[in-house]
């Protein structure tokens, strides 16, 4: 598997057996190393070096972590190539430059589309198996009108695809590949937990809700342009997208109940619970409310949790979360300490 570097003209230069895996990993690279690979661009920056010659500032991205990288040749002529989020493959030389590695980049040209997961924070669960976790339940509403709707969507095949790519956020909860598919799969699972609990809680409805309040974000984030926000997504965002895909399911269905098409699509406008954090209305039924609550909270434990795995076993305190406004206690590196003694 080689990379065809024949020519000097990058915009001509084609590879010529694209890699169907990554050669190489960020965590992986250390300094003077020769690098043939792939990596996404998460951005580009043309600068002018004190020479008055143009060069590209790159900050490339896998799903192990970030690196610099310069192209000092053919930079006016490359940067009209490839866009950020693009995956281009490369050749070039890991240099140290003020104690951090950086890329410098001989040659480069666009790379197909490879496996995003290679690129991206990705679920370490199966997309497709936990999408047959999630119709499982779903078949197993007794509502019929809230069970066919729930697989006129989940059968759309687009709409499917999306949901087993698209993170459930940009940055704070469950940010990576098939994140929004298993933060609605947690809640469902945690819906069907607490329905025994609370026999008086209509548990149709709120698997709807746990399953498709989010479902907008399927057309409000890009999964393959580094979790950047669509335009759709900026002009509308996901709330009001979602209760547009769900009407026009419903739409399509003959006689669909209004008093249920009112309840099912409150949950989704109301499940961030506050109009200052986007809803457009407070919750005002029992499932609405408790839904908004098991998304707050699942939402903070992935969060949480993230921040804690990200910061390697060198101390007990999390550094500080800005989303949640403090720092976070780690007991398990206590324990660890003790146990080495």
């Amino acid at each position: 598997m080689e990379f065809n570097w024949d020519g000097e003209k990058p915009e001509t230069s084609e590879v010529s057996a694209p890699p169907q895996q990554k050669l190489i990993f960020i965590k992986d690279l250390k300094a003077q190393d020769e690098v043939q690979s792939t990596f996404l661009v998460k951005s580009k920056e043309t600068f002018m070096a004190k020479s008055g010659k143009p060069y590209l500032a790159l900050l490339l991205m896998d799903r192990t972590g970030e690196i610099d990288a310069r192209v000092w040749e053919n930079a006016q002529t490359l940067t009209s190539t490839f866009q950020q989020g693009d995956i281009i493959a490369l050749r070039g030389r890991v240099n140290s430059y003020q104690n951090k590695l950086q890329l410098v980049v001989s040659h480069l040209v666009p790379s197909p589309q490879a496996d995003l997961r290679n690129y991206l924070p990705a679920s370490l669960q199966d997309p497709d198996l936990m999408f047959d976790e999630l119709c499982g339940f779903l078949n197993g509403i007794k509502n019929p009108w809230i069970r066919d709707l729930s697989l006129q969507l989940l059968q759309d095949k687009a709409l499917s695809e999306r949901y087993k790519l698209c993170p459930a956020a940009k940055s704070v909860h469950h940010a990576y590949i098939g994140g929004l598919l298993q933060h609605s799969l947690q809640l469902v699972k945690v819906v069907d937990a607490i329905s025994k609990i609370y026999p008086e809680l209509d548990r149709d409805l709120l698997l709807f809700g746990a399953a498709f309040h989010d479902i907008g974000k399927t057309a409000e984030i890009s999964s393959l342009q580094n979790f950047d926000y669509t335009d759709e997504g900026k002009l509308l965002g996901h709330i009001s997208i979602g209760v547009t895909t769900i009407d026009q399911k419903i739409r399509v269905m003959a006689d669909f109940p209004k008093q249920l098409e009112l309840q099912l699509k409150h949950m989704v406008l109301s499940h961030h619970g506050q109009l200052e954090f986007g809803s457009p209305v407070r919750p005002q039924t029992l499932e609405a409310q408790v839904l908004h609550h098991l998304d707050d909270m699942d939402s903070k434990i992935d969060g949480i949790q993230t921040l804690i795995r990200g910061e390697g076993n060198q101390t007990q305190w999390t550094s500080f979360h800005k989303t949640y406004g403090q720092c976070y206690f780690r007991p398990q590196l206590q324990k660890q300490d003790k146990a080495l003694k």
